[in-house]
Parts: structure tokens; C-alpha cells; sequence
């Protein structure tokens, strides 16, 4: 008798060790994965914009966006840098993606053979 009453503690303690385990590990947060990273045709540079749609800008030309759009990337798959225009200004190398830390509104992509960028708005 005693000898169940243990068998039953010790199961009950094994199970509830191991729902712990598996919640802890269902907890996890979902941005821990940060996704498929954008990809761009060589010789484009490709804006994403927050709702899937990719515009591709062919090497050496400039775009403009009216009205700005939201962007979630934009990837430098050319041999020359690129001025973004948006709620800040920045550069994008070649062969580098621009992923912005905050929502941000791209209005212009500017090829800028020299790599110099105004960084004000």
C-alpha cells in the first residue's frame, strides 16, 4: 500500500515536471524568428512595402513614391549606393538591405555614385 501511494507521488511529480518543461518551451516568444530575410534580382533595388508588394528600381535609375510608402526593407542588389528619402534619410550600400527600427515612409531612392547621403530631413 505504501509502496503505490509513492509510485503515484513520484508519477505525479515526473508528470508535472514535465507539463512545466513543456510550457516553459510553448512560451518562447514568436520574435525569435526573425523571418525570411528580403531578396532582390541583381542589378534592382527592391523597396518592400509592408503589404508584400516589392517595387524594383533598375541600377543607376531614381524613384519616386507619391504618396510615401510604408517599407520593411529595401535591398541594394547593385554595384553603386543608393540615397533612401523617407522619415529619415539614409544610404544603402551595394549589397547591403536597409531594415528600418521604426514604421518608416520611403518618398525617393536616389543612386549616389559617390556614397554621400544627406542625413537630415
Amino acid at each position: 500500500m505504501r509502496r503505490r501511494r509513492l509510485s503515484a507521488a513520484l508519477a505525479t511529480l515526473t508528470l508535472a515536471a514535465a507539463l512545466g518543461t513543456t510550457a516553459t518551451a510553448a512560451a518562447a516568444p514568436a520574435t525569435d524568428d526573425p523571418g525570411p530575410l528580403p531578396v532582390c534580382a541583381t542589378g534592382y533595388v527592391c523597396v518592400h512595402h509592408d503589404l508584400g508588394v516589392v517595387t524594383l528600381v533598375p541600377e543607376g535609375n531614381r524613384h519616386t513614391f507619391d504618396p510615401a510608402v510604408r517599407t520593411t526593407a529595401v535591398v541594394n542588389s547593385t554595384k553603386i549606393p543608393y540615397c533612401i528619402g523617407g522619415t529619415y534619410n539614409t544610404g544603402v550600400g551595394p549589397g547591403d538591405t536597409f531594415t528600418p527600427p521604426v514604421p518608416y515612409a520611403t518618398r525617393s531612392l536616389t543612386p549616389s555614385p559617390d556614397g554621400i547621403c544627406l542625413t537630415t530631413d
